[in-house]
């Protein structure tokens, strides 16, 4: 039978398949020794192999019990303490091995005191190897595995640390489209309120939905995509209390992908981006879609509108669409991108997000 990996560590680590394979490897060593000055070869080794196996059990089955009890205590009290140990386990290893031979070879027991006689010397030097080695195992064992824990500590820590950093970072983005967004809305208030009040408390009421959304989008980190367009509509409406038929918008988007995981404010800002540079500039003023599709396991949305459009280049380091792209980065990696081109006579901003799941629309 051919043990796997796991199971094969699992045996290594037992104190019982070692003090099996120390005995076989005492045993054929002690054989060697003695079969150099001429000692039969099989009846040495069977000899060797019963002192060895016992005196090594017994050794491992004792140490096991001790070593625990004296893991604290500084080196020479722990060898103060183990060596009439050790000296115990070879005297009761020789008898013990002896009665196993004296049973094997059906000898009488009168035999068993000349067989520990002559091989307690022999098995005291072997205890005390043994013994020696396994404390010194045990100890190198424990150190490992300290160290292990600590790796393994300090690499939660590394983790723990990234992940903070992550969440710090997306939270310093987030927060510089806030106020941008807010500015750009009250603007919009106050210019109604003297010509259309109810025009202007309906676009409180957007607002106030607006700032609702923000502030709970920020904690959950990823929002639906039907919640991100909703909240798309409410700005465009703003906007359009501003602008007037200057501003048209279109949103394609089929209700399969509603339920996608989006960055909040991810659509809202690229809409706004159209609004400011391609509508709001021009007398004629502008029209943007929104589109959106899957493909494989990404999103992409697409915002198109009418103007003169821009090249990635021309991105502002620290605002709109370059906060944007920072905040797909830190969260995707390289699977979250940013990307314009021309069509249509427009200018065309792509965003592709990969599939985390989908929420609730």
């Amino acid at each position: 039978m051919v043990m796997d990996g796991p199971t094969l560590r699992r045996v290594c680590r037992s104190p019982w398949a070692r003090a099996a394979a120390v005995s076989l490897v005492v045993a054929v060593v002690i054989t060697g020794m003695f079969g150099v000055v001429g000692a039969p070869i099989a009846a040495t080794f069977q000899r060797a192999l019963t002192h060895s196996l016992v005196i090594t059990c017994l050794a491992t089955w004792v140490l096991s019990r001790v070593m625990p009890g004296l893991r604290a205590a500084s080196a020479a009290v722990r060898w103060a303490a183990l060596i009439p140990i050790l000296l115990g386990v070879s005297v009761a290893g020789t008898a013990l091995s002896c009665g196993a031979r004296t049973i094997i070879d059906g000898g009488h027991w009168l035999g068993l005191a000349a067989c520990a006689i002559s091989s307690l010397t022999v098995n005291a030097l072997l205890t005390a190897t043994i013994g020696i080695a396994m404390v010194l195992y045990e100890g190198q064992r424990d150190r490992l595995d300290a160290l292990t824990l600590d790796l393994r500590t300090r690499q939660l820590e590394h983790e723990r640390a990234n992940t903070m950093a992550l969440e710090t970072r997306l939270a310093t983005l987030e927060a510089r489209l806030h106020p941008h967004f807010l500015f750009n809305t009250l603007n919009a208030i106050s210019a109604l309120i003297r010509e259309d009040p109810e025009e202007a408390e309906r676009t409180v009421e957007r607002l106030a939905a607006l700032l609702r959304f923000s502030l709970d989008a920020t904690q959950r980190g990823l929002v639906p995509l039907g919640d991100e367009l909703k909240i798309v509509v409410d700005y465009l409406e703003i906007e359009r209390t501003r602008l007037g038929e200057r501003l048209s918008y279109a949103l394609k988007v089929a209700p399969a992908l509603t339920g996608w995981l989006i960055p909040p404010l991810a659509i809202q800002t690229l809409v706004e981006n159209c609004v400011k540079h391609a509508v709001a500039p021009r007398p004629e003023g502008g029209h943007i879609r929104v589109e959106a599709s899957g493909r494989g396991d990404g999103l992409v949305i697409g915002v198109w509108d009418d103007g003169p459009g821009f090249s990635a280049d021309a991105m502002t380091p620290g605002h709109g669409l370059d906060n944007l792209r920072g905040r797909l980065a830190a969260r995707f990696g390289s699977a979250g991108t940013l990307g314009t081109a021309r069509e249509d006579g427009g200018c065309l901003v792509t965003l592709t997000v990969p599939r985390l799941g989908t929420g609730g629309a």
